[in-house]
């Protein structure tokens, strides 16, 4: 590429994906990327049948959360390009509704994407995926490229599960092996027989590495140890995640363990304690990191040893496409990231995220690389 600038590079994709050529100027400030309309969605789609918890531990109301609704947004440029998204569980439509009218007419490329103001925090992720979605496919960039680049073209995915019996254990683990997946996540809490239901997954699949998530319901290491040495005995996890809250305290689990530990952090700067204090050797990002904060989080984890993977809040397809982007960019998300669309009775994606042997194949076309269904969304609207 001797000769050539990087904005000569840029200049000749973007003529083909529809925008005006770039000029010398800054860009941002002359190509035809205004925002015109932004359409907004709001879904309710399902979860598959016994995909969350046994029927007697309904009452912790995570069987209810596929009914929380969602948002789907739909943003057109002036370009014809248009870009989706698709906000966490249970935020408010007015908020979306709020962002929408303070975007509209706004050039795309003068926004900061990894710094994105928007007056409705809690629908800001949705706005950034559909973003990230438009310049991809102006630029004819997939957004991992927008991100940092290509770091890994696959990305290992679980199996999941939510708090199991040991009868029903056994039938999540026969889905696992049928499905491929060669790791399972689980929930747990003080009164499940957890390790009941971990042994019985080894009984069907004993190569099935489990992680148990315990969603800090423990108060204390001391009263954490005896269920943690059980499950350290039974020889198949892959790591018990969030046991306690105190970072103390589960630094006394971390030494006491052969199992890793794995923190999901409030914050980077609770990861950057955590790894000071011994508490734990992973890290799960949690669902709700921005796709740069993300990429940003596993370098952070990486510079203390502490390999990571993306969290969910069992997501649609779009923002599971995103999911994909950032991990594609993110060279230590090497931990089964909970990219989980597969298990809803429908993602609202025309092709569904490619999973083949426990690994998400990353696309390379432009943009997030999957494409709305317009029917499913209408079927699924409320």
């Amino acid at each position: 590429m001797a000769g050539f600038t990087r904005r000569q590079m840029l200049a000749g994709t973007a003529g083909l994906a529809g925008l005006a050529s770039l000029p010398s100027c800054a860009a941002g400030k002359s190509e035809r990327l205004k925002i015109t309309k932004i359409e907004i969605f709001q879904v309710v789609v399902p979860v598959q049948d016994d995909m969350i918890n046994s029927p007697e531990f309904d009452p912790d109301g995570l069987s209810e959360f596929p009914k929380g609704p969602k948002v789907i947004i739909k943003l057109h440029t002036d370009s014809g390009l248009f870009g989706i998204g698709e906000t966490s569980r249970e935020v408010p439509k007015e908020g979306a509704l709020e962002n929408a009218r303070h975007l509209e007419g706004q050039n795309v490329l003068d926004l900061n994407l990894p710094r994105l103001e928007l007056p409705n925090g809690a629908t800001r992720t949705g706005f950034e995926i559909a973003l990230y979605d438009v310049v991809g496919k102006a630029f004819g960039w997939p957004a991992y490229q927008l991100l940092g680049g290509l770091a890994q073209d696959k990305v290992y995915v679980p199996y999941w599960c939510g708090r199991k019996n040991p009868v029903d254990a056994k039938r999540v683990a026969e889905r696992a092996l049928k499905g491929g997946f060669t790791s399972l996540k689980m929930k747990g809490r003080p009164e499940d027989p957890i390790a009941e239901a971990v042994r019985a997954v080894q009984e069907v699949a004993p190569d099935l590495k489990i992680t148990v998530d315990f969603n800090r319901h423990y108060k204390t290491a001391e009263e954490f140890m005896p269920i943690g040495r059980e499950l350290d005995e039974i020889g198949n996890m892959r790591t018990i995640e969030d046991p306690v809250d105190d970072l103390a305290e589960m630094a006394k689990i971390a030494a006491a363990l052969d199992t890793a530990i794995t923190l999901t952090p409030r914050s980077r700067e609770q990861m950057v304690q955590a790894a000071r204090l011994g508490s734990c050797e992973l890290i799960n990002t949690g669902p709700r990191p921005s796709m740069m904060s993300f990429v940003i989080n596993v370098a952070v984890a990486e510079a203390f040893g502490m390999p990571c993977w993306h969290g969910s809040g069992h997501e649609l397809g779009i923002k599971d496409a995103a999911f994909v982007q950032s991990c594609a960019a993110a060279a230590n998300c090497t931990l089964p990231s909970d990219i989980l669309s597969y298990q809803r009775v429908d993602d609202l994606i025309v092709e569904p995220i490619n999973i083949k042997d426990s690994y998400a194949i990353v696309p390379h076309t432009p943009g997030l690389g999957v494409e709305l269904d317009e029917d499913a969304v209408a079927k699924y609207s409320v």
